[in-house]
């Protein structure tokens, strides 16, 4: 097989393709079964225990079946969105899992009415195994408009919010813009921000803006639609504003966001003087132009030329946390679930899919060869770890919330890092250390800087229509709050509102302040791995099946931390605060 053929995933334990009979036999099999939903609800008028688990075992089947059919069809479209298959199918699927909204609303109105006893819960297993879920449902159930509002909802949604999420990626998958006489994707021109050569780096960065701007109409639009979009979900839905209904949607209190947000101001500081430095380093006197943010310094490391040598460095890393990653980390390679190169029309960035049906995952990542990209495998590789933690619960205990989904991720990361930090001295540990400052300062600053800007464009969206010039406006604003003196403000970057898919999700809204969550949430566990030595490894595993069943602060418990109160997320902070230190030092005489 060659480099190029071993680079791309193989999907096929979900199908072979869109004409494998399977997959139109799982479109029927799932029609046939919303069906029999909707006769078992149209024949009540109510809920008692018995026929909640009745539905909730027609819900599983359906969840099963849905998945499947799902993550197929995106990961198709997103390895290549020309592929005008999986954009047909998409569409089919958008009207199919519509079709039991009404139902599923009305049942959960009905289970926020019910009220189980303690013999409920013992005569029917499913109920005690859904405990948490009935709950978590119920509350949702007293939010939900009518059985036919619901409906109406479900089946506008494939012409409404996510038809404009879709219209974004397809923008941002074939845009592009000249460089060296050359036509670059959005994508490519993203992925030479890391380039050695400054020109290089300037080039993209002005490129990126070129062929941002061409395609700023259609993204402005998609963005104010899906923004009022969610301002209208929020108050139809009686939570009040898009934060407290994003919170609910995280099971995450409100005060644990504020002392996270408060911890993070607190140190921008310490990030500021990093960025000076590092600004001062280069040459530069009013901060960093923005494309030099990710510009190296020192010697770096290794390369690495082959997807083998990926998978022999990650094995050995990441195996000797607990044998249990090793393994998981090696069966990824093994097995092909891994899309490591970029290629036009395919997604930018990178994700993890779990494939729990099948006890797998897939991850589709942009792979250029240095240790920054071995480290986003790594990353996705944590999901892909904690997926295969809670694939044996049952199918609708299987979804964690957003604040949590990042930890994982972010904790493997630090064991990679740590672990090359540890090998390296000299000009290698100062390049090393500088690139983690990065990571950490795109983990703080722009995070911070993206929540920033959507809850400004949230609450102008009230107001009006926000054009492109507004929308640069605000973002230019938020970076300048988050980066404060370390960044040049003649050279900001105010179209990254374009390049993150985030804010045009019509299912969540603020999918930003879950990555500095799950970081600093991450280097909290760090911590204690590094004081608890291998009998960490159980209360880490304890905490990631738990995300599932729990909200995030009963979770955490589990691990032994109090998310809630501010003195942690310090703690957490302390440690990059540390390493800026140490960068502040080595670079003191240069």
């Amino acid at each position: 097989m060659t480099e190029t053929e071993q680079g791309r995933w193989d999907l096929s334990v979900l199908y072979k393709g869109f004409d494998d009979p399977a997959f139109a036999a799982d479109i029927t099999r799932l029609e046939e079964l919303m069906a029999g939903y909707r006769r078992q609800v149209h024949e009540r008028e109510g809920l008692d225990a018995a026929a909640l688990a009745a539905l909730l075992a027609c819900e599983e089947e359906m969840w099963r079946i849905g998945a499947d059919l799902q993550k197929f069809t995106e990961m198709r479209r997103e390895a290549d969105a020309g592929d005008s298959q999986a954009v047909d199918a998409m569409g089919r699927l958008k009207a199919v899992f519509g079709g039991i909204a009404g139902e599923t609303a009305l049942v959960r109105r009905w289970m926020g009415e019910l009220k189980l006893t303690e013999e409920d819960w013992t005569a029917y297993p499913i109920l005690a195994d859904y405990r948490f879920y009935i709950q978590e449902e119920a509350e949702k159930g007293r939010h939900l408009l009518d059985a036919p509002a619901e409906r109406l909802l479900a089946r506008m949604q494939g012409c409404a919010g996510s038809t404009w999420t879709d219209l974004r990626g397809y923008l941002t998958s074939f845009a592009r813009a000249p460089i060296d006489g050359e036509q670059r994707t959005l994508t490519e021109l993203r992925g030479l921000s890391h380039h050695p050569d400054r020109a290089v780096r300037k080039a993209a960065f002005e490129a990126e803006l070129v062929c941002s701007r061409s395609i700023e109409g259609g993204m402005c639009f998609a963005l104010n639609s899906i923004k009022e979009q969610m301002n209208l979900m929020a108050e139809l839905r009686g939570y009040g504003d898009i934060m407290t209904m994003t919170l609910a949607q995280c099971r995450m209190q409100p005060r644990t966001l504020q002392a996270l947000l408060e911890a993070i101001e607190d140190a921008l500081p310490s990030f500021h003087a990093y960025l000076r430095r590092k600004a001062d380093l280069l040459g530069w006197k009013n901060g960093l132009p923005w494309y030099d943010l990710c510009a190296g310094l020192g010697e770096a490391g290794r390369r690495f030329d082959t997807t083998e040598e990926v998978w022999v460095y990650l094995t050995e890393l990441l195996g000797a946390f607990t044998p249990e990653l090793g393994r998981l980390v090696d069966r990824a390679f093994r097995e092909r679930w891994i899309d490591f190169y970029p290629r036009p029309g395919k997604s930018g960035g990178a994700f993890c899919r779990n494939l729990s049906n099948q006890r797998q995952s897939r991850v589709l990542t942009n792979f250029s060869g240095d240790l920054d990209g071995v480290m986003t495998i790594a990353h996705e590789l944590g999901h892909a770890y904690h997926g295969s933690l809670i694939e044996d619960h049952r199918p609708l205990n299987r979804t964690y919330t957003m604040p949590v989904a990042e930890t994982a991720s972010n904790f493997n990361e630090i064991l990679v890092m740590d672990a090359a930090l540890s090998r390296a001295q000299g000009a290698e540990r100062l390049h090393l250390l500088e690139q983690r400052l990065q990571d950490d300062t795109q983990i703080i600053c722009d995070i911070y800087s993206r929540f920033l800007f959507e809850m400004a464009v949230f609450h102008e969206r009230k107001e009006g229509f926000l054009l492109p010039q507004r929308l640069c406006e605000l973002m230019a604003g938020a970076q300048t709050t988050a980066y404060g003196d370390g960044l040049d403000p003649q050279c900001l970057h105010p179209y990254m509102w374009i390049n993150k898919v985030h804010y045009y999700y019509t299912t969540l809204s603020f999918y930003n302040f879950p990555y500095a969550f799950g970081a600093l949430l991450a280097s909290g566990l760090y911590t204690r791995y590094q004081q608890e030595g291998e009998r960490f490894a159980e209360r880490y595993r304890a905490f990631l099946r738990a995300t599932t069943v729990s909200t995030v602060e009963d979770a955490a418990a589990l691990a032994g931390i109090d998310v809630t109160r501010r003195d942690f997320w310090e703690e957490s902070l302390t440690a990059i605060v540390q390493r800026i230190d140490e960068f502040l030092v080595l670079t003191k005489q240069r």
